[in-house]
């Protein structure tokens, strides 16, 4: 049982005090975490991604009804609700007598707390029944007990609703239990007894997105993931990436033939979207009884569409290793018909009706999963990851989830709201792998927000520096913000970081607030002079073209990049991803211009535009920013006196020929990367 605070400093003590009426009170134990918010130093922002990073998610979360600057119980009780769906949120009053009207204000608390309201959580603590009776000191919030699946849409930050897809993707917002049932664990999906399959994973070609020539940056580490488990379970797999293997879709077709394989499965983010299906075509068109399965980010976001493909049998939502292992056991079993007791997966039935089951909770302990199959990568010499030091670099990651609300990101979708660690000694087994078998010599840490967990990042750092080999590390993502400090930035130079970049987004306060960034221009100045000051290079990510957007916020994002006098610059498009919110946002005001999906690449040109900015104007701007950055003598100075390796012309080379690329290319599409 964990019980979480999220209070002011001044309150401290109140809630010391309410604790500790409540321990002497109690027969079973259970623990309290205390998070500040509010202060001058710490930030809603911050106490929820404190309690985010944790193994389990609270049972009980307390507030204080006081309002003061950065602490709204209410603001902070939505919040709450949309990072930990299966917590409950009270909110304590000092008023003498409790009323149903306050819940007006307070639409995400479950219940109301007087002072003295102790003994009416007695037997939710020690009967771990999670069901309360309300008396005159505890008051249910009806509404939302009796609407579980409605209160999870609610969202965070001026009333405007995150979820406003269908009800299933209301219920399909996944989070992790603090245990599965015993059947859906891992080790029991992985005991059952099987018939043993050959799969196939494909990753796509970008080839219509950026071009051939091109190729990709890393190994698919999800692929890997997903192939790691197969093979665990019994089954034969292989992995083909069709860019780094140079094998198109006749080749894979015939691969699939000559070894006699049962399945072929094949990830998809949106811009391959249009190569995934090209390649279940060509396999449909030769082999008839090919059963075809697409996992990945678009095939959660976008379920419903993808599911009603007639090349596409069976779609794999959300995180998918337990789906992928019981769905390629029921294929292998000639007397399963019926797929609908698998979680997580959306199918077309017999009627041509779309047949979605029940969502699949996240595994808990990361540790659970076998570590990537890195053996099945046909060619790690084929990957070219831009920034990389030297020539063995491979990517890793640690964590899955974020407790942001970034309106343009699409991580909660498959990873939840929590950010959930793997063990420093797991994943430090991963590294000593990689190094003795494959050569390593650089670490991309793909995470999303690797520097949240303060303890994760102080353990495996100090232990990675006491290893006997020197490595190079990147965080391919950038960090957050505010979510780095002199401790952690200076265990990541330590241990082989030599830059570190920050998603900044944009210079504007107006805009960060309505994409919900939840950081402030005066947290990235902090943060970025901590980072120079430790010695270490300074990379920001902006976009351009997000929602409120005009000439004025641009202008402010391309000032604020100069004024941090960053080493580097990216001014990345904003791709409104289906699924995201900011897709809904754009899509509701008819402002997204192509459903082309393969010119949603990451550095292809605007697919939407504003009320404000049309798509030419859009991509004007993202020339002007790279322009008016890097053109300066100073810039330009700074970086030629900075290659005094092989390593750091290859890079210098490089990035030269990407903002010329991004500044005088016709049109920053398909073939220009």
């Amino acid at each position: 049982m964990l019980i979480a605070v999220i209070s002011r400093n001044r309150d401290k003590v109140f809630f010391e005090s309410f604790i500790t009426a409540l321990e002497k009170q109690t027969v079973s134990d259970f623990k309290t975490k205390y998070t500040v918010a509010g202060e001058s130093q710490t930030s809603v922002e911050d106490a929820i991604f404190e309690l985010a990073v944790e193994r389990d998610a609270p049972d009980l979360i307390l507030l204080h009804e006081s309002v003061s600057k950065g602490y709204d119980p209410a603001v902070i009780s939505t919040r709450c609700l949309y990072n930990f769906p299966n917590s409950y949120i009270a909110i304590i009053t000092e008023e003498v007598s409790l009323n149903s009207d306050k819940f007006i204000n307070y639409p995400s608390a479950h219940f109301l707390l007087k002072v003295n309201a102790q003994k009416s959580l007695l037997s939710f603590i020690d009967n771990n029944d999670k069901k309360f009776v309300g008396d005159e000191n505890l008051l249910l919030n009806n509404e939302l007990f009796n609407d579980s699946e409605k209160s999870k849409s609610k969202s965070y930050g001026g009333g405007i609703d995150v979820w406003t897809q269908t009800e299933y993707d209301i219920k399909n917002n996944p989070s992790a239990p603090k245990d599965l049932l015993d059947d859906l664990t891992v080790n029991a999906i992985l005991s059952r007894k099987r018939t043993m399959g050959k799969v196939m994973l494909v990753v796509p070609s970008q080839g219509s997105v950026y071009g051939l020539a091109v190729l990709p940056a890393y190994p698919a580490i999800g692929v890997m993931s997903l192939a790691s488990i197969l093979e665990k379970a019994g089954h034969h797999v292989t992995i083909i990436d069709q860019d780094a293997d140079e094998i198109d879709n006749y080749g894979v077709t015939k691969e699939y033939i000559d070894g006699g394989y049962n399945i072929l499965g094949i990830t998809s983010t949106t811009p391959t979207y249009p190569d995934s299906l090209a390649l279940a075509k060509v396999a449909k068109d030769n082999i008839s009884d090919v059963v075809t399965l697409l996992g990945g980010i678009h095939a959660t976001n976008d379920a419903q569409n993808c599911a009603k493909e007639p090349l596409l049998d069976f779609v794999v939502i959300g995180e998918a290793e337990c789906t992928a292992v019981e769905l390629v056991d029921a294929i292998m079993n000639p007397d399963v018909t019926d797929y609908s007791n698998i979680q997580g997966l959306a199918y077309e039935d017999l009627n041509g009706e779309v047949i979605f089951t029940q969502a699949r909770e996240l595994t808990p302990d990361l540790d659970d999963y076998p570590s990537p199959a890195y053996h099945l990568v046909r060619n790690l010499k084929r990957y070219k990851p831009a920034d990389a030091t030297t020539d063995r670099a491979m990517p890793l990651m640690v964590s899955r989830g974020c407790p942001g609300l970034c309106t343009y990101c699409q991580t909660k979708d498959i990873f939840g709201t929590r950010t959930r660690f793997r063990s420093p000694d797991k994943v430090l087994e991963d590294v000593r792998l990689l190094v003795n078998e494959y050569g390593l010599k650089e670490i991309h840490f793909l995470d999303d927000v690797i520097t949240a967990n303060k303890r994760f990042c102080r353990e495996f750092f100090k232990k990675l520096i006491d290893e006997p080999y020197k490595l190079y590390l990147q965080v391919a993502n950038g960090l957050r913000a505010d979510m780095v400090n002199e401790e952690t930035l200076t265990l990541l130079r330590d241990a082989g970081l030599s830059n570190v970049g920050f998603g900044i987004e944009t210079g504007s306060e107006r805009v960060a607030e309505i994409i919900k960034k939840g950081i402030s221009k005066d947290r990235v100045r902090k943060s970025v002079k901590l980072a120079k000051g430790l010695g270490l290079d300074t990379w920001g990510f902006f976009i351009i073209g997000l929602p409120g957007d005009d000439e004025v916020s641009v202008q402010e994002t391309i000032d604020f990049a100069i004024e941090l006098d960053l080493k580097f610059a990216k001014f990345l498009i904003l791709k409104p991803f289906p699924g995201s919110e900011v897709y809904y946002q754009l899509d509701a005001k008819g402002l997204i211009d192509s459903r082309e999906y393969s010119e949603y690449g990451v550095y292809t040109a605007p697919v939407h535009h504003l009320d404000t900015l049309s798509q030419k104007r859009i991509l004007e701007l993202q020339r002007k920013a790279f322009r008016k950055f890097y053109f300066r003598p100073k810039k330009i100075l700074e970086h030629i006196t900075a290659i005094n390796t092989v390593e750091k012309f290859k890079v210098f080379a490089f990035g030269a020929w990407f903002v010329f690329m991004r500044i005088f290319s016709a049109s920053n599409t398909k073939g220009n990367f």
